[in-house]
Parts: C-alpha cells; sequence; structure tokens
C-alpha cells in the first residue's frame, strides 16, 4: 500500500481507532522423552526439571548463526533483524503456522507516521508517561529503546516490507476524540499502526514470514524447543528440539538463541505463584489466548505453557516477581461506559477505565468469574464512547445484538431477569442517577460527559465476560536484549524478545501506547535479532 495523508484520513479518527482495535528430518530418538511435567496446583515447583536432552541424543544437527525460538511478532522481527544484519537465520515453531496475536503495532515518531500527518511527540514526555502507568516498575532503559529505535524499526519495514509485498498499513490518529483529556483516566497518543482494515495481524503475519523465507531464513514447524544447551562456559550454542513425530533434533547457533514464545497463561503452578489468587483463578478459568490465532491450524493445545519461560531459567535467568497481564472482553457494549454492576447489583468501578486494565478490578469481584452487568437506559442519550467509537461502528464491528441481554420495563423486573437483588440494584440505579442529576460523580469520578441517569425505560442489562489473554511478564534483560543472570550479567548467546523479556510493564498493561505490548514486541524483538547477529 502507497502511504499517503489521503488514505490516512478516509477512515476519520474513530475510524481509524476502530480499524486499528478491530496477527525436519528425523533423528533417532535416544534419549528418554521429555520430563518437564508440572504439577497441576500450587507454587514452589513451577519451575520443574529441564528435560534430560542434549545434542548427544540427536543423529542429527542444523546449524544456522541465529536461532529464533518462536514465530509470533516478536520471533517474526527478531528473525527481520537479525536477517538484515547479515546473519543466517533459522525460526523454529512449536504449532504448524505462525502465531498471530494482536491488532495493532506501536511506533513513536516513524517518517511514516510524520508524513500520514501525526504529531512528533516528545521521547522524555512519552517515555515518563510509560513508567509513570507502569507503577515505576518498567525498566526505563528497555522504555527508552522503543522510544530511541521504533521509528526507524517502522520506516525500515515500510521500505524492505511493507511496500514491496504490498501489505495494508495505516497510522492510526486518536487526535481530537476526547473535548478534555484531563478528564479522561486513560491517556492515549497516536502511536499505532493498523496492518488491516478489518481484521487482526492475519495478514501481516502470514506475509512478513514469506518475505523472511524468500530472504533466506528457515523456518521449522511443528518443532518444539525443549532445552537450551550450553557450553562448560555457559555460553548458549543451540536448543535441542522435537520434530513433529517426536525425534530430538539439535538446533546449533553460532551467533545466539533469541526466545520469543510468548505468554505462561496456561500454565497453573506459573500463575498461582506470579499472580495473586482471585485474578489467577479467574485467569485460569477465562484464557482466551487461542481466540486470537484466527483459522490456522492450533496443533499445540499447551502452546502457552510458559516453556520458554521455564528453558530461560533452567539456563540461568530470573523471572521478575511482579507479572503484568493483558485481557479483553467479548460482550456488552465495551468502550461505551455506561452504569456496570457486578453480582450483587453494586457499582464498582469508574466505568471509563480501560478494558485492558481492569481485569484485576473484575476478577477482584463477588464469584470471581469476570462477569459484569451493564444497566443502560433506552432514551435518546448518545453516550459517548471512551475510546473513539460511533455506536452504529460498534454494533457493527462487535456483532453488539447477539450478545446476552436482557430488557424490562423496572430495574427490579431487569434485576429479576439476570439474578440480582432487586432492592440493591434499584438503590444503586437511584444513586446513580443522583450522581448524574447534580453532574459530578463523587463517587467514582467518572467524567461529567459521560454522566447520563437511568430514568427512561425501558431497561437493559448486557452481560460483560472479561477473558484473560496473555501474561506480559519474563526475565531481565540488558539493552541488547541480552538475558541476564541472577548477579544481573549476561548469559552468553541468549537473548529474549516480546513476552519473555520482563520489567516492560507494571502489574498490568499500559494503554498509552496504542498497540503497546505489540510495539514493544516488534522493536525488541528487531534488536535482539540485531545485537546477535552483530555479536
Amino acid at each position: 500500500m502507497s502511504i499517503s495523508r489521503r488514505n490516512f484520513l478516509k477512515l476519520g479518527a474513530a475510524g481509524t481507532a476502530a480499524a486499528g482495535l478491530a496477527g525436519l528430518a528425523g533423528c533417532a530418538p535416544s534419549a528418554p522423552a521429555p520430563s518437564n511435567e508440572l504439577p497441576a496446583t500450587g507454587t514452589d515447583d513451577w519451575l520443574g526439571t529441564a528435560p534430560a536432552l542434549s545434542p548427544d541424543d540427536c543423529t542429527q544437527t542444523i546449524e544456522c548463526e541465529v536461532l529464533v525460538v518462536g514465530s509470533a511478532l516478536a520471533g517474526s522481527m527478531a528473525a527481520y533483524g537479525a536477517m538484515r544484519n547479515g546473519a543466517a537465520v533459522t525460526v523454529i515453531e512449536r504449532n504448524a503456522s505462525p502465531h498471530i496475536g494482536g491488532m495493532t503495532i506501536s511506533f513513536l515518531n516513524a517518517q511514516t507516521q510524520l508524513e500520514a500527518g501525526l504529531p512528533k511527540y516528545d521521547p522524555v514526555e512519552t517515555a515518563n508517561a510509560m513508567f509513570n502507568l507502569t507503577q515505576y516498575r518498567s525498566d526505563m532503559r528497555l522504555n527508552a529503546l522503543w522510544c530511541e529505535r521504533s521509528g526507524e524499526v517502522l520506516d525500515n519495514l515500510r521500505t524492505d516490507f511493507l511496500e514491496p509485498y504490498q501489505q495494508y498499513y495505516a497510522p492510526i490518529s486518536l487526535e481530537g476524540i476526547f473535548p478534555d483529556p484531563s478528564q479522561e483516566i486513560t491517556s492515549y497518543i497516536s502511536t499505532g499502526v493498523a496492518f488491516s482494515e478489518t481484521d487482526i495481524l492475519t495478514d501481516f503475519t502470514h506475509n512478513i514470514h514469506q518475505f523472511l523465507e524468500d530472504k533466506g531464513v528457515e523456518t521449522y514447524y511443528r518443532t518444539k524447543a525443549e532445552v537450551l544447551v550450553q557450553d562448560e562456559s555457559g555460553r548458549v550454542t543451540g536448543v535441542v528440539a522435537t520434530n513433529e513425530n517426536g525425534e530430538p533434533v539439535y538446533f546449533k547457533a553460532a551467533k545466539g538463541v533469541i526466545m520469543c514464545t510468548g505468554s505462561f497463561g496456561g500454565n497453573e503452578a506459573m500463575m498461582r505463584r506470579f499472580y495473586p489468587e482471585h485474578f489467577a483463578e479467574w485467569a485460569l478459568a477465562n484464557n482466551a489466548y487461542e481466540a486470537y490465532m484466527g483459522e490456522d491450524p492450533v496443533t499445540d493445545t499447551e502452546m502457552d505453557d510458559g516453556l520458554g519461560h521455564r528453558m530461560l531459567c533452567w539456563a540461568g535467568a530470573e523471572m521478575e516477581e511482579i507479572c503484568s497481564w493483558a485481557s479483553w472482553q467479548t460482550t456488552g457494549w465495551r468502550s461505551f461506559p455506561y452504569l456496570l454492576v457486578n453480582s450483587k447489583g453494586e457499582r464498582f468501578m469508574n466505568e471509563c477505565t480501560s478494558l485492558l486494565t481492569s481485569a484485576h478490578i473484575v476478577a477482584d469481584q463477588p464469584g470471581h468469574d469476570g462477569v459484569i452487568w451493564q444497566i443502560i437506559p433506552t432514551n435518546d442519550f448518545e453516550m459517548p464512547s471512551s475510546f473513539g467509537y460511533d455506536r452504529a461502528m460498534a454494533a457493527e464491528m462487535f456483532k453488539i445484538e447477539e450478545n446476552e441481554h436482557y430488557e424490562a420495563d423496572s430495574i427490579a423486573e431487569l434485576a429479576e431477569m439476570i439474578g440480582l437483588d432487586p432492592d440493591t440494584l434499584t438503590a444503586t440505579v437511584e444513586r446513580y442517577n443522583e450522581l448524574c442529576s447534580a453532574g459530578a460523580d463523587t463517587d467514582y469520578m467518572k467524567a461529567a460527559r459521560y454522566l447520563d441517569p437511568i430514568d427512561d425505560g425501558p431497561f437493559q442489562a448486557w452481560k460483560m465476560q472479561y477473558l484473560f489473554y496473555c501474561t506480559l511478564s519474563g526475565v531481565r534483560c540488558n539493552d541488547k536484549l541480552q538475558v541476564l543472570d541472577a548477579n544481573h550479567d549476561p548469559i552468553p548467546g541468549l537473548y529474549a524478545g516480546g513476552n519473555t523479556v520482563g520489567y516492560r510493564f507494571g502489574a498490568s498493561y499500559e494503554s498509552l501506547l496504542h498497540g503497546g505490548s505489540n510495539g514493544l514486541a516488534a522493536t525488541h524483538g528487531y534488536l535482539a535479532g540485531e545485537a546477535a547477529a552483530l555479536s
């Protein structure tokens, strides 16, 4: 696609925001099968034991300079960074196809974005805002790397891949969505780039893998990394993996191994170790990671089992103690801040809080099931979106009418229909209406422009289900994305990208950057590949 101001402006601010939100030969097995099974419950034994596999167990060795483990966004970009810097690259992926994740990718001050009319942001201000929104827990050097290099990465992609492969891309404007940003809970800046008009990163993922393979990158699917190989000095020299026949193969990497293995959200022991009890219970019961795989085959249903994290720790790395996450919701009027109530019929939060960052609030409600209810009047008031949708767009994009909802002539009747206490819900609505009439939410400080009394029936209740998507935490890395040991020294030959990299977020996703997790994954993955290639 040839980007132009016309292409950028044709959807408008809300439209572009919505578009962005809407991707071996055999080897004789002479060693025992991998023995990295974990207990179903408990926290003490989350690490498990490394499988007893070594290069000596393999009759086949596949050599490369840089080996990338994992083919999602971070892995793709790591392969790109290594290939672009002259390395011979191999990618191994335990599934039958590349992973697809997220909807937009965040970059800062790329020429591509500036040409489209987006503002040029101050890197210091941006990095400081990122640090603030991660509760001062992120590694500021990792933030700075994104600020310093992400624009260059996008411009390189545009020249090398996006234009030659006719890959759709459109910088997204969030300018002017909020009349008074000082009254909003969440801060946004226009850093996101959409790579589809209607879909997640499906096309981007497929196309970039085709580009990489055209440039000589070798990819082995249905190939599961099992253990990192280290020499006597502790340097990582490769990976022993099992192919689709369960046969061990040694992937020998002369320059380095980059671990881009994603989430550990499907690992019960790790979830219970690194998250509070109620959050872990909710996340394990509502893990929807595979929802983002599109129509590609998912051959390994335990792909977010944290094996990559454990491989890193077996090699000497340390997990961060406070782990972050990303969540989503599949039902209800997302990003329209109507009154929310829990299973007791009580209001419990400022409804403008981003769905990406509020799962811990919802998971901590009675029942810990992630289910809450939107209570909506049917008058003529147009509730503004807290992200920039209009109602017609949201209704079409999210197929709103297919979501579970109920309607009644009274609040008490509505409460009966959804299993809530009528007196409690009635009292909650009366209190909410008082605040709306006063024009000031002194209970939860919701901005006045979102305050509409629920005083015009029939009344509606829309079920909202929060889902867990992935963990966003991992091991400590330096500014070259080298993995560090307990003494904060680099483990030679070992790098990481994406959701195996720790200290990027605080206790949850932060929403300043549109597509921020993907933005960090893309930039850090690229820089890991660059560093490995130039080592």
